[in-house]
């Protein structure tokens, strides 16, 4: 089960460290053959591929490269091997695999607990449906079939291997016609001469992880891509790209879930390259650096063309100016799922805000509303804002509007809302009437947690109209409940110089059911 002879380009391992030969040879003064190795790791090496003022090889840090013997290097075992040794107990392969793990975690003695308990599933690898062979030291595969070793299986990731070639990759996946996931994330691949070569190889995968590819720029993995004609779910987080490109035409038209998240992204007219994709309906760009959302040739108050059909966007951790972000989100014609960031004690009310101000939106930072919560929300909109509209030109009767374009920037909604569910009351002039209508319409409650009094209460406001069940999953998420946990909701109102405690045990009712106000507690137990 010996490694595969050692050339230019491969990849190999050493004392848990992992790099690529780029060269082979003798170095002066000294008899045998070295390799030069470019590692991974920038100051692994001792310098930049040079040695006594003559240049051998590149490395890609000045101190990435250094010279290792043959015998100090490991060049990794085949795929069929590493699916042996996990998934099968064949001591044939324990040895080598425990040297493995030995260099991996430096340690003398490794102990393969449960090798020889692995169930009699996995022990029948013709049943298997996925492999999981992360950070092992595969090479690739050798001439067995693996059609007839794991004719079944469906989902393969061999990420942060010591696979060095797309031929490599497509020598596996020609011998698995049932393969639809692979994640190939964190493998330092040379980029293909003729990559249209191996797309035969590779056209069944659907789902497709490029994660962390290393030395990858934007159009090295468009052109990957083009080997993969079936694509609908494509993942490419943390690949250091700080600019995207046009798409060839073609290229992503079966493409529907995209994540492009933990790339230094600033403009978000980077991410309108992605516009164009026709059923793209998923885009994750969370933890980039975008800054600001706009789509400037789009009016206000109309809908984009770009983006036709995405319906779940996700940024959160990215340094938004949220009000005006989501006013542009509403151009989106079909967004209906948004996760972003905010800040709560600024803007205390931007969930109903948002849901307001987004036409389609039912789904916000994974929390989902009913159509009558969506209805209220709006509602409390139009209320909130209701002086700016009638001081910026709107009448109580909205034929005769004359809107000024500053509202309309600030509020691309309002006059669809209007028109939906009327104008809000004229309260320019009885300010106090208005408060006391917004405070009929939000209640602000305390929200205690008597059995665990190391959390820290809180209060927040809540509409009469949200359900018990919703209300326990929010506050399962603020206090970092494990959702499977079963929670015991209840409210302490005082009456009459006496405190009384409602339990409030019937998840579908709503939170007016109960008849709680502002000023009483929420009690949370579990």
């Amino acid at each position: 089960m010996a490694g595969p002879s050692v050339k230019i380009g491969s990849r190999i391992e050493s004392d848990g460290a992992r790099g690529t030969v780029k060269w082979i040879g003798e170095v002066p003064t000294t008899q045998g053959t070295w390799y030069g190795v470019d590692w991974d790791d920038a100051v692994r090496g001792r310098h930049d591929g040079s040695h006594n003022g003559i240049k051998y090889f590149e490395t890609r840090f000045p101190t990435s490269g250094s010279f290792v013997r043959p015998t100090k290097v490991n060049t990794g075992i085949t795929l069929e091997a590493a699916v042996r040794g996990r998934y099968q107990d064949d001591t044939a392969v324990e040895t080598q695999i425990t040297e493995q793990l030995q260099r991996i975690i430096k340690a003398r003695f490794v102990e393969l607990v449960g090798m020889n308990k692995v169930g009699e599933k996995q022990r029948q690898l013709e049943q298997l449906e996925t492999v999981v062979l992360n950070k092992w030291t595969i090479w690739g595969s050798d001439e067995s079939d693996l059609s007839v070793l794991l004719p079944r299986l469906r989902h393969l990731d061999v990420s942060d291997t010591l696979l060095s070639s797309w031929a490599n990759v497509a020598h596996i996946t020609r011998q698995l016609p049932s393969l639809r996931f692979l994640n190939i994330s964190g493998n330092l691949l040379s980029l293909p001469e003729q990559p249209l070569e191996h797309k035969e190889s590779l056209c069944h995968i659907t789902h497709l992880v490029l994660n962390n590819m290393m030395v990858y720029s934007w159009q090295d993995l468009l052109t990957c891509c083009t080997m993969f004609p079936k694509l609908s779910k494509l993942q490419m987080a943390y690949n250091n790209l700080k600019e995207l490109g046009p798409i060839p035409d073609g290229l992503f038209d079966s493409l529907q879930e995209l994540d492009i998240g933990a790339n230094p992204i600033v403009s978000w007219e980077d991410l309108c390259c992605l516009g164009s994709l026709p059923r793209l309906e998923s885009l994750n760009a969370n933890s980039c650096k975008l800054m600001e959302i706009t789509f400037p040739c789009t009016p206000a108050t109309e809908k984009t063309t770009m983006f036709p059909s995405l319906k779940q966007l996700t940024l959160a951790n990215n340094t938004l100016d949220t009000w005006k972000c989501t006013g542009e989100l509403n151009k989106l014609p079909s967004l209906e799922d948004l996760v972003i960031s905010y800040d709560a004690t600024t803007s205390p009310f931007f969930q109903e805000f948002t849901f307001a101000r987004i036409a389609n939106l039912m789904v916000l930072n994974r929390a989902r509303i009913t159509l009558k919560e969506k209805r209220d929300c709006e509602l409390f909109y139009l209320k909130s804002f209701s002086n700016e509209y009638f001081s910026s030109g709107g009448t109580e009767d909205a034929r005769t509007d004359h809107l000024t374009q500053d509202f309309i920037q600030k509020h691309p909604m309002y006059a669809q809302l209007v028109k939906t569910h009327g104008p809000p009351m004229d309260e320019t002039s009885s300010n106090n009437q208005k408060h006391q209508k917004l405070k009929d319409l939000k209640i602000e409650l305390k929200v205690v947690t008597p059995d665990h009094p190391e959390r820290e209460p809180f209060t927040k406001p809540f509409l009469p109209t949200t359900k018990v069940a919703k209300v326990k999953m929010m506050l399962k998420r603020h206090f970092k409940i494990n959702p499977a946990i079963a929670v015991r909701l209840s409210y302490s109102s005082v009456k009459g110089g006496k405190t009384f405690e409602i339990p409030m045990d019937n998840d579908m009712q709503e939170m007016a059911y109960y008849s709680i106000r502002t000023g009483d507690t929420l009690l949370l137990r579990w």
